[in-house]
């Protein structure tokens, strides 16, 4: 009979635990500095998984009229940006936004994820699109279970009963 030797099975042991303790969690990134610079200047650099190719190319193509702000881009940082989006961007269906502008915060991900949050933030209720209220790694590309924290007196998809 041959043994295994310790340090082998330690790994494979290691290795089976790794994504059970993953679960739930989703992590980004790194993102390229352009990015983080361009789009992180306004808001959270959000990570380009949460969009499908669709939706990025219409957003690059409305930076005119990017939700009521001109976040026009030089051609080349543009041109950069849109082929890193593109490139990380979602094939699955539930990350294709719903409506006329895209929205990460229309995706049927993010609706079952999140229930439906207000456009804007009120007292107690987070807005949709400022991930970083309740993803406290938000900025870093976590978006880990464990690191939530939701504001006093919000319960988690709250918005589903308003």
């Amino acid at each position: 009979m041959k043994t295994i030797p310790f340090a082998v099975l330690s790994s494979f042991v290691l290795a089976a635990l790794v994504p059970a303790a993953r679960a739930g969690d989703h992590i980004y990134g790194p993102y390229p500095a352009n990015y983080v610079q361009e789009c992180g200047d306004c808001h959270l650099p959000y990570p380009p998984q949460l969009l499908g190719s669709e939706g990025w190319k219409q957003m690059i193509g409305r930076l005119d009229r990017h939700f009521g702000t001109d976040a026009s881009l030089e051609a080349k940082a543009r041109d950069e940006i849109a082929a890193f989006l593109f490139r990380q961007a979602s094939g699955r269906d539930k990350h294709r936004p719903v409506g006329a502008e895209a929205r990460i915060t229309t995706t049927a991900w993010f609706r079952h994820e999140h229930g439906n949050l207000p456009v804007k933030s009120s007292p107690g209720r987070p807005a949709a699109a400022r991930c970083e209220t309740c993803h406290q790694g938000a900025a870093k590309g976590r978006f880990a279970e464990g690191e939530i924290k939701l504001p006093a007196g919000y319960r988690h998809r709250e918005g589903d009963r308003s």
